[in-house]
């Protein structure tokens, strides 16, 4: 496994080198400046850096008895634990910009994490772009690996409370949301498709740590396909070792998008993708059993509409309805999870600067586990949103 991601980050840095010395050349003319130099003053490249953030408050209260505001279900008649409360999310700040011509960089802390235990988890964000060309760019750090259109979404932008649960289970297992890692990027087209590609190498441990657990390492990688403005495919596959073990994934989304007529617009996205469940695995430690008996798969579907009104109280109002199926280990009977999340929204600014939701997650399982979150509940969810 070392060898591939050798070889990987060996074509990686030999594209960078070659970039470098057509700069090289160009710079033995006098006539000519590099893109490249970094020979800028300190304060001019300070001034080119962005500061920006995101507040996202919420109130949580579930409809049911002996169950928290995380679903977690308390059978032993205790009253001690909250079925209503104020929570924030998130409490983002955010700082980019340009180092050079061709280097970008992206820096990004969540101070809502200190909610719980902050250990590695503020950091969200921590990465640099080198941009060769359209076709071939470089990223590494602390980032989400695209893979999966939920990878692409920023949380300020979605249409529903919150991320998918199976974006949540690939997380868990290295493949999505923030991973430290490198990736090879670009932008080309088939005849006249358009299409992007991902290729990357990722530790796999998720944030937990500034180094890796082990010697094994997952190769996300990732296409998607512009058929048209309006309607995207991706197709997503990942290979990949922990502790010895082999590990697999692939999936498919879908993101159709239509205006209806000059204020109605409709869109629905929808994903699917399956993989082995190695967190699980492990966690379980079952002797005689292999990481390939622990097989997870999930699907989502995610339509909505916006309502354009722009007045100046009130910019849109925005209606979704979110299905998703879930089975953590459907080879060893696992216990599917059904959620349904109907929601409905306000914005009083452009771009999702100040919004308001209110929705109700619906939680349903194939059967009642005490004392966990596998235990059907009703929550009702109230988030505003503040982006400056």
């Amino acid at each position: 496994m070392k060898y591939y991601t050798t070889a990987l980050l060996a074509v990686l840095s030999c594209s960078g080198l070659a970039v470098q010395a057509q700069d090289a050349a160009q710079a033995e003319d006098p006539k000519t400046v590099s893109l490249d130099t970094i020979a800028k003053p300190v304060l001019r490249v300070l001034k080119k850096l962005k500061l920006s953030g995101t507040i996202r408050t919420r109130y949580n209260a579930t409809f049911n008895k002996h169950i928290d505001i995380d679903g977690l279900q308390h059978s032993n008649g205790s009253d001690k634990f909250t079925d209503n409360a104020f929570t924030i999310p998130n409490a983002r700040l955010v700082l980019q910009g340009d180092v050079t011509d061709r280097l970008d960089v992206y820096v990004r802390v969540n101070f809502g994490d200190f909610k719980g235990s902050p250990t590695s988890k503020v950091l969200e964000y921590a990465y640099g772009t080198y941009k060769i060309n359209p076709y071939l760019n470089f990223r590494m750090g602390v980032y989400r690996p695209n893979f999966g259109r939920e990878d692409d979404l920023a949380t300020d932008y979605l249409r529903t409370f919150d991320f998918s649960n199976q974006y949540t289970a690939f997380d868990e297992n290295g493949w999505m949301n923030y991973q430290m890692g490198a990736t090879v990027m670009g932008e080309a087209k088939i005849g006249k498709l358009p299409f992007k590609y991902y290729l990357g190498v990722v530790n796999g441990n998720r944030r937990n740590s500034f180094t890796d657990n082990d010697n094994g390492k997952q190769f996300p990688a990732r296409v998607e396909l512009e058929f048209s403005r309006n309607f995207q495919v991706g197709v997503n596959g990942g290979l990949g070792k922990e502790y010895g073990s082999s590990l697999s994934v692939w999936g498919a989304d879908v993101n159709y998008e239509r205006q209806l007529s000059r204020k109605l617009h409709f869109q629905v996205e929808s994903e699917f993708k399956q993989g082995n469940n190695q967190s699980l695995f492990f966690s379980e430690d079952i002797p005689n059993t292999t990481v390939s008996n622990y097989m997870m798969r999930g699907a989502y579907v995610l339509p909505g509409v916006m309502y354009t009104i722009n007045k100046k109280e009130i910019k849109s109002l925005e209606a979704s309805f979110k299905y998703e199926y879930f089975d953590p280990n459907f080879k060893r009977d696992g216990n599917v999870r059904q959620q349904y999340v109907p929601m409905v929204g306000v914005d009083f600014a452009e771009n999702y600067a100040f919004r308001l939701q209110f929705g109700v997650v619906i939680d349903r399982y194939n059967h009642n586990v005490p004392n966990t979150t596998e235990y059907n509940s009703n929550r009702f969810i109230t988030q505003l949103q503040i982006r400056f």
